[in-house]
């Protein structure tokens, strides 16, 4: 017999107890010659599976999820900042094109606004009354109405009373048929201080292009101080 670990070898008498062994007759094979169908014949055994074998100086440890006190994160390299190219000359040419283009549509307004403003006073003004100011204040006057006023005026007496006498045309100085305004007539002193005012209405409603209404009036007993009239129309919307 044989140690398997340290492989001493020793003789051992068996055991006596052991039940006597029955003979078991074997049979020889019978004489088979060589094999000529080379189907039934075995290929050639394998290659032998090389062994794998670290490379000297490797090693292998098994994974720890803990860091290591002697790991250093990697540093990351800055993020390097590419240079702005510079615009095509495409652009530029577009830009400046839509500059201009800019410009003369500003200057155009402008242009628009102006014709308005200086060929139209009477609707400005009306529409916007601020807008008068700053007529007056280029020198321009505004008529408002779109009317003048022609009168004359006498002094007659009835029964040694005195009567201011007037008579007159309102006329429309525009190109549109407009509804005629009410006329205010004022008195006054020698300082322009009003004594004494009275509207009348003019003849006709509504004046066409060009035309004319007429109108009268008449003022008894008048204040002694009276020097002149003066005569002031009031807008349609303020009747």
């Amino acid at each position: 017999m044989r140690c398997a670990r340290c492989q001493h070898t020793w003789f051992q008498e068996p055991s006596t107890d052991l039940p006597t062994p029955i003979p078991v007759p074997v049979e020889e094979p019978e004489h088979v010659g060589p094999i000529t169908d080379r189907g039934r014949m075995l290929g050639p055994p394998p290659a032998p599976e090389p062994d794998y074998a670290p490379e000297p100086g490797s090693f292998t440890q098994p994974f720890d999820p803990r860091p290591s006190p002697a790991y250093e994160p990697l540093s990351v390299p800055p993020e390097q900042v590419v240079p702005r190219q510079p615009r095509p000359a495409r652009d530029q040419g577009n830009a400046r094109y839509r500059g201009m283009v800019g410009l003369v549509a500003g200057v155009s307004i402008l242009s628009l606004f102006l014709v308005i403003f200086f060929s139209m006073p009477r609707d400005i003004a009306n529409f916007a009354p601020a807008t008068v100011g700053i007529y007056n204040a280029l020198g321009i006057e505004v008529n408002r109405t779109g009317f003048d006023v022609v009168a004359t005026q006498g002094l007659d007496y009835a029964n040694s009373i005195p009567i201011i006498v007037i008579k007159g045309e309102l006329v429309n100085v525009t190109d549109t048929q407009l509804s005629a305004p009410s006329i205010r007539i004022a008195v006054r002193d020698k300082q322009g201080k009003e004594l004494h005012h009275w509207v009348v209405r003019p003849d006709k409603d509504t004046v066409g292009p060009r035309g004319k209404s007429p109108f009268s009036a008449r003022l008894e007993s008048p204040p002694p101080e009276s020097f002149d009239l003066e005569f002031r129309l009031e807008p349609v919307e303020e009747r």
